[in-house]
């Protein structure tokens, strides 16, 4: 769902305007036609940003990397790797901890695995990794098939080498706090709880082939009373901040979450309805599969900034019906549906889905909306977006106000970014097969 609430953001915005009701030129207000001014430069530099094909490349090579992967091997290397940060951990002593978190870990261990009352009560101790002072210096190598690692970096590091001159390094810096947050991943031989110890904020990096480095910050926390903390039945905030320099020119995207304040009744998560989402694709299975962990129904707020000035604001009533309407609409697209059957679900994203565009250097604001459309060579109908601004009665689609070579860049950004969802895609397949047997080495 993310994808498709991305691709209607000011990178990509014309993607979701209709042809219904032109617009003349003197009937725009002056709000309007001043952010579509700043979205005509946002189109026009990202139709000519390289990083696409590069992405496209990378995302091949990759998928060739896993589809050779030994996973029986590197399964039970990536054993070894755990059994000794496991073995670094600390024995918590359920007495030792304040009623307050021996409720709170009680919690998070029923909501996590499931694990009964009785043997609740007659839980003693549980393992805990610091990630500052256990993870930091560890370096994990995948390459020929094989997983090593060593203790010899600055921060907790995944590599994975494709080629001589084709790597991928990503990298968290765990800094060291007090004001931390403790959630259960796993269990150590499916019986001793395992909780990872993670700072409020930490940093990450990407390094792609070429030497190319995204930096980023992660910030979490939580509404939980303790710091052990259910990723289950807990509401979260997650914020995430990337930046990166490209043609000389420093680029950032800014996006915060907050979710988990309204849950699914397992009824719900487990009708037939929605378990077909796990037929319908990698990305609606993964969707599928992320929401029954987690069990968040809304997200109360999205905030997307690109470059410190565009600020797109979103809620969604229910993350499920959107994921499920979102894959119909994908099954049509190419179909020529009728209206009423693209309506339908256009209807339901919009019931669901709230959003505001707003400009920060301008104080522009327009309130976003869904319309079912018909886009292009007018034989297609999809939803699409429409914006109102200030003094506006009513919602107005931008498709027909795109000049010539707005449209021309949409249509080559469009091109692009559905090459780059098929490679991943690919690689999504390609990775389930593997992660299946690696992930067997988690439950040691």
């Amino acid at each position: 769902m993310m994808a498709a609430i991305l691709s209607c953001s000011p990178v990509v915005f014309s993607s979701c305007i209709s042809e219904d009701n032109p617009v003349e030129k003197d009937e725009k207000s002056a709000d309007r036609a001043a952010l579509e001014k700043v979205l005509s430069e946002r189109l026009f530099r990202t139709a000519q940003d390289a990083r696409f094909e590069s992405a496209m490349k990378l995302t091949k090579t990759f998928s060739d990397f896993l589809s050779n992967l030994d996973a029986e091997a590197v399964k039970l290397d990536v054993g070894t790797f755990v059994a000794t940060v496991v073995s670094r951990g600390d024995i918590v002593d359920m007495s030792s901890l304040s009623a307050q978190d021996q409720e709170a870990v009680k919690k998070c261990l029923k909501d996590q695995f499931d694990i009964s009352d009785y043997d609740l009560s007659a839980l003693e101790s549980f393992v805990q990794i610091d990630a500052y002072e256990k993870l930091n210096k560890f370096h994990v190598t995948l390459e020929n098939n094989r997983c090593t690692f060593t203790e010899d970096a600055e921060a907790f590091t995944v590599e994975i080498v494709m080629s001589a001159t084709e790597r991928i390094k990503f990298q968290a810096k765990f800094g060291d706090s007090d004001d931390d947050i403790c959630v259960f991943l796993t269990r150590v031989s499916d019986t001793v709880p395992l909780a990872i110890q993670l700072p409020k904020s930490f940093d990450v990096s990407l390094t792609v082939p070429g030497g190319h480095v995204v930096n980023g910050v992660i910030n979490l926390s939580s509404t939980a009373s303790s710091s052990y903390a259910s990723m289950k039945s807990d509401a979260w905030n997650v914020g995430a901040m990337l930046t990166d320099t490209y043609n000389g020119r420093v680029e950032t995207i800014t996006a915060q979450l907050s979710y988990g304040k309204e849950k699914y009744t397992d009824e719900y998560i487990n009708s037939d309805e929605l378990k077909q989402l796990r037929d319908m694709g990698p990305f609606f299975a993964a969707s599928y599969e992320l929401l029954k962990v987690n069990n968040c129904k809304t997200v109360e707020d999205l905030t997307i900034t690109l470059d410190d000035d565009i600020e797109i604001s979103i809620s969604i009533g229910d993350v499920a019906k959107c994921l499920f309407a979102l894959n119909h609409l994908r099954q049509l697209h190419g179909t020529q549906p009728s209206f009423f059957a693209v309506d339908t679900y256009t209807q339901e994203l919009n019931k669901n889905i709230h959003f505001v565009v707003h400009q920060k250097s301008t104080n522009i604001s327009a309130q976003g909306s869904l319309l079912t459309i018909l886009k292009g060579s007018k034989n297609e109908f999809q939803p699409g977006l429409a914006l109102t601004f200030k003094g506006e009665t009513e919602a107005q689609s931008m498709y027909e106000n795109l000049s010539e070579e707005d449209l021309a860049n949409y249509n080559k950004i469009v091109k692009d970014v559905h090459e780059l969802i098929d490679e991943c895609t690919t690689i999504v397949e390609t990775f389930s097969d593997k992660i299946k047997t690696i992930a067997e080495a988690f439950k040691i």
